[in-house]
């Protein structure tokens, strides 16, 4: 071996070596998935964790400050870094005065996207920033187009700079098989709520707030979900109540909505169902005065399928009078769901409560995903029972749920990652559903 191949032996070595300690003391370690998030950039656009690992080249993700001189020194060196070996660069900046940091990017002119976090607030936890108090800068990964952590380590000097130069050339045109992400998003137990009253019962959220969220997350993931647990609608709903609510699920875009106890005592519901196509599921509700919803929905992506079923439980009827309840007629989950799942992955919307749920889970072993309502407790991270994830938003739109399930080209379940979206007062207000507001106002 030549004195050269030698040397170079030994830095790859050593900065192997280098890397493991400094990996230790991160709280996301290689291999990780991840967290998902949600900024914006210096101009106020949108982006989050899909948007910069889109491309198939690993992305350098730095936490820095405006006072970290150490912080500078990587930001220098990375500009010689990717280009030599074909990365992306996205900084983060934690200083809570936006003016501050913009000054700061262009006095040292930072060739990179720069995010905005304040006090790191949004991922200070998320991505291990916080030391009681006090924020850690600069703390550095390198996130693969797969989304997964391939390095991780806090502050800068020497050694770290020569072992994250060796993980981004052991990283250089490496091929990343990808895997097939469907970004589910999810609400259950609206009960109408077109906006918030701004009070202390309804602080915010709502339908105006749902469908601008909703537009904002359009360009984050090219294959999306959107489901409704049921009780859309509010109990004892009339004509002028009901009538906004339907045009709001609309504009929402909802690919499939399970029918509720509240929603079918609605004395127009099944005329308006029948107006909706598809998007209706009442895959157990057999009803006497015409039929409420489709029995199950499939979903493609590619070659992937995804299924989805509906479940009412009867005793979400069992305070409904006899009048209502003579008509209402339920079929057993084991015969809706027959044994198989009949696709790639099997999702129950399930208007049951959060209890029966995990009864059902542990009971059906073919259900990979419940999205539950009724009860309308608020997960905020998934339950599990049996083989299925269950996931609730909890109740009168104040939150939107989002989790993004990954497979393999053959379509086999991999990993996923879950998140819940408060609908607060900082999301502007739907044009469409402020026309709505005012338009139902002017009815009453």
């Amino acid at each position: 071996m030549s004195k050269n191949s030698k040397e170079t032996v030994s830095k790859v070595i050593l900065a192997g070596l280098l890397l493991l300690p400094l990996c230790a003391f991160a709280g996301l370690s290689p291999g990780d998935r991840a967290p998902d998030f949600d900024l914006t950039d210096l101009s106020g656009k949108p982006v989050g964790l899909s948007d910069i690992i889109r491309k198939d080249r690993p992305v350098v993700l730095s936490f820095f400050g405006t006072w970290c001189v150490s912080c500078l020194e990587e930001m220098k060196d990375l500009a010689v870094m990717v280009k030599q070996y074909d990365a992306a660069v996205y900084m983060v900046g934690v200083d809570g005065d936006k003016d501050v940091l913009a000054r700061f990017v262009e006095k040292n002119k930072i060739p990179f996207p720069v995010l905005w976090d304040p006090k790191a607030k949004a991922m200070g936890k998320k991505y291990d920033l916080m030391r009681g108090a006090f924020l850690v800068v600069p703390k550095t990964y390198i996130i693969s187009p797969l989304g997964n952590i391939e390095y991780a380590a806090e502050s800068y000097d020497e050694a770290r700079k020569a072992a994250l130069d060796a993980k981004l050339a052991a990283l250089s045109g490496k091929k990343w098989d990808k895997p097939v992400e469907v970004a589910v998003y999810f609400t259950g137990s609206a009960n109408g709520y077109l906006e918030s009253c701004n009070c202390f019962k309804h602080p915010y959220g709502g339908f105006i707030k749902l469908v601008s969220f909703l537009k904002q997350q359009e360009s984050k993931y090219s294959n999306r979900i959107l489901l409704d647990s049921g009780d859309f609608l509010p109990y004892g709903v009339t004509d002028a109540q009901a009538k906004p609510v339907f045009k709001a699920m609309a504009l929402a875009g909802y690919d499939a909505i399970a029918v509720g106890d509240q929603d079918l005592s609605y004395k127009g519901f099944v005329a308006e169902a029948a107006k909706k196509g598809g998007a209706f599921l009442a895959s157990n509700i057999i009803f006497k005065d015409g039929v409420p919803g489709a029995a199950d929905k499939t979903v493609t992506v590619g070659k992937l399928k995804i299924r989805i079923v509906s479940f009412a439980s009867p005793e979400t009827f069992s305070l409904y009078t006899e009048e209502f309840t003579s008509k209402v007629e339920f079929k057993a989950l084991k015969e809706v769901l027959k044994g198989e799942k009949n696709a790639d992955f099997l999702i129950l919307l399930s208007h049951a409560g959060l209890d029966e749920n995990l009864k059902i889970a542990a009971a059906f072993g073919q259900i990979d995903l419940i999205v539950g309502g009724h009860s309308q407790e608020l997960l905020k991270k998934p339950a599990k029972a049996g083989n299925a994830l269950i996931v609730q938003s909890g109740g009168n739109i104040q939150n939107a749920g989002r989790i993004v399930l990954r497979f393999d080209s053959k379509g086999k379940f991999l990993d996923y990652s879950h998140d819940v979206f408060p609908l607060t007062n900082d999301i502007p207000n739907s044009p469409q559903i402020e026309a709505l507001v005012k338009e139902s106002k002017n009815i009453k």
